[in-house]
Order: C-alpha cells, then sequence, then structure tokens
C-alpha cells in the first residue's frame, strides 16, 4: 500500500476539469497511518451547520485569489486543529462537478501526528475507515430523478401546456456503510473516484 501512495505522489497528478463552473471548493481525503494500517480519516458535520450531521471530508470554498491546495490546507488544519506541517498533501483528483454546478477539487493527504482533534463549531465528531474496507467493498448504488418544479405562473401556453413532457434527469447515489455511518452523496462520489484511482494503480503493479 505504501508503494501506490509513493506512485500517487510521484505522478504529481495536476487536476483538470472538462466543464465550466460557478464558485469553487476544495476538500482534503486524509489518509492516516496507525499500526501498519492505512485509513480514511471522516468528519461528521455539526449539528448546528448547513448540512448538519452529514458526512463530510475536511474542506471548504476558495477565498478570493486562492490557491486550490492552498485552501484545502486552510479548511483542513481549521476544520482538525492540526498544524500545517502535519498535513502533507501527496495527490489531487481532477475536479468534481455537483449537480449545482459548483467544482469540487479534491486533494489527497497524509496526516502526521494527528489524535483526533476537530472544532466542535463545525465539526460533531470524526471517525475513520480502513482504507482495505474501500478496495474489498464496492458501494450501494441507488436512483435519484430529478424533475422540474415550475412556478405558479408558468406560461404553460408558451410550450404547448401542461403537458409538456420536460425532461428529468437520473443520478446514481452512491452510499458507503460502516459500522454505524453512512458515507453518501458527493462525499461518496469522491471517495470512490479515489479508489479507482488507487485500484488503478494496483493493477499496473501486477503487470
Amino acid at each position: 500500500m505504501h508503494d501506490i501512495l509513493k506512485k500517487l505522489q510521484a505522478e504529481n497528478h495536476k487536476p483538470a476539469l472538462a466543464y465550466k463552473h460557478k464558485g469553487a471548493s476544495s476538500v482534503l481525503i486524509p489518509l492516516i497511518e496507525e499500526r501498519g494500517e492505512v485509513y480514511v480519516l471522516y468528519e461528521v458535520r455539526s449539528a448546528h451547520i448547513t448540512q448538519p450531521l452529514e458526512v463530510c471530508f475536511p474542506g471548504g470554498r476558495l477565498e478570493k485569489h486562492e490557491k486550490r491546495k492552498k485552501a484545502a490546507l486552510r479548511e483542513t488544519c481549521e476544520e482538525l486543529l492540526i498544524d500545517e506541517k502535519n498535513v502533507e498533501i501527496i495527490s489531487a483528483l481532477d475536479g468534481h462537478l455537483s449537480v449545482n454546478g459548483r467544482v469540487i477539487w479534491p486533494f489527497i493527504g497524509i496526516l502526521h501526528d494527528y489524535h483526533n482533534t476537530f472544532s466542535k463549531d463545525e465539526v460533531d465528531h470524526v471517525f475513520k475507515v480502513p482504507l482495505s474496507y474501500f478496495l474489498n467493498n464496492e458501494p450501494e448504488v441507488h436512483k435519484m430523478v430529478y424533475k422540474p418544479f415550475l412556478e405558479e405562473n408558468f406560461p404553460y401556453e408558451l410550450v404547448g401546456g401542461k403537458d409538456y413532457p420536460f425532461m428529468t434527469m437520473k443520478r446514481d447515489l452512491l452510499f458507503y456503510q460502516y459500522d454505524d455511518e453512512v458515507i453518501w452523496g458527493i462525499t461518496a462520489e469522491i471517495t470512490y473516484k479515489f479508489i479507482q484511482k488507487m485500484k488503478d494503480y494496483m493493477k499496473s503493479d501486477d503487470k
């Protein structure tokens, strides 16, 4: 596993996104090594902020003129109450476009000398999942259908009446369940992309 992480670091991947986007955030996929095993660290958001008690990665919106990597580092340190010198960013994933058109830039980093600290203003608690769990277990996949919601004064007469077949959009929702925690939505999607990248490196090692 350490060889794979070293390859990620050596790749020096420059993240890209194929779409135009509005707004941007950066997150860190934090990795922790304990007794020879690598874990992925997750936060559970505070009950007093938006999207309360949802599982997420540390991160947030880029400040004006802020670099993506710097934003991921800053937010991680603020939320986990750690020093920058204890965060080793080793790689990145391509930008992840959310349904609302915002892009999230995921970085991969190793936390050194971390002792389960976090800011109670933003985080309810943290938990970790063995990386091996994700490598050996596929996420559950469920379908979500987005339908248009039209205002009361929508001019149906201009589109052929109320029976006009407006387009709907289907989306796969991913779920990982580990102990009592549920990782889903964008966090699960980013986790899945990270795991697929790890698996690609593992396959190349087997050739």
